[in-house]
């Protein structure tokens, strides 16, 4: 079929095509919609660059993922769900960001550490290490995608396929377990 008369065919069609491999059918969903997509994210962004990487995301993972493709709405529904779960991406990455540079001025605004207070820090760490590898191997991967990853209950309960409740449960019963052994003196656990 002649590249020029994609951009008559429909979205289902297009897809369809796109599902194969087919390039000119990648090219006209871009041209459909990649304008539309890039207001939406300035809107929400508010940064031009930004939006643009966002929406040059939203195309890359279009053709990555060509083959495995449902689209349950129309197409431009479907992209722009996958721009606001990217543009989530990115403010979530941003704040994690902020709370790094907060606790590095944190750091730098404190009076020096000394050498004895550091070394008391660096055992309870290995500590804190040691109890955490202890924990039963589930316990341990919703603790560390927890407290370390930063991950919500919904998002961790999705990755490990378990319940939200059941989530909530595991992580409370190992930060129990960690208060425990870090509060028993030395020698007693």
């Amino acid at each position: 079929m002649p590249p020029g008369r994609y951009h008559l065919h429909e979205d289902k069609l297009l897809l369809s095509l796109l599902r194969q491999g087919d390039q000119h059918a990648f090219d006209t969903i871009y041209n459909r919609y990649a304008r539309e997509l890039l207001v939406r994210a300035h809107y929400k962004t508010g940064v031009k660059e930004i939006s643009e990487d966002i929406v040059q995301d939203v195309f890359t993972g279009l053709w990555v993922k060509r083959e495995q493709i449902e689209v349950r709405q129309s197409l431009g529904a479907y992209l722009n769900g996958i721009l606001d779960h990217k543009i989530i991406d990115y403010y979530r990455q941003a704040c994690t960001h902020l709370r790094h540079i907060d606790h590095l001025i944190e750091m730098l605004d404190q009076p020096e550490i000394s050498p004895i207070d550091k070394m008391a820090y660096k055992e309870q760490e290995s500590a804190l290490h040691a109890y955490i590898s202890g924990l039963s191997e589930k316990m341990r991967a919703i603790f560390i995608l927890s407290r370390y990853e930063r991950l919500s209950t919904d998002e961790i309960s999705q990755k490990l396929s378990l319940s939200n409740q059941t989530v909530r449960n595991q992580i409370s019963k190992a930060l129990k377990i960690l208060r425990e052994k870090l509060a028993s003196p030395p020698g007693r656990i």
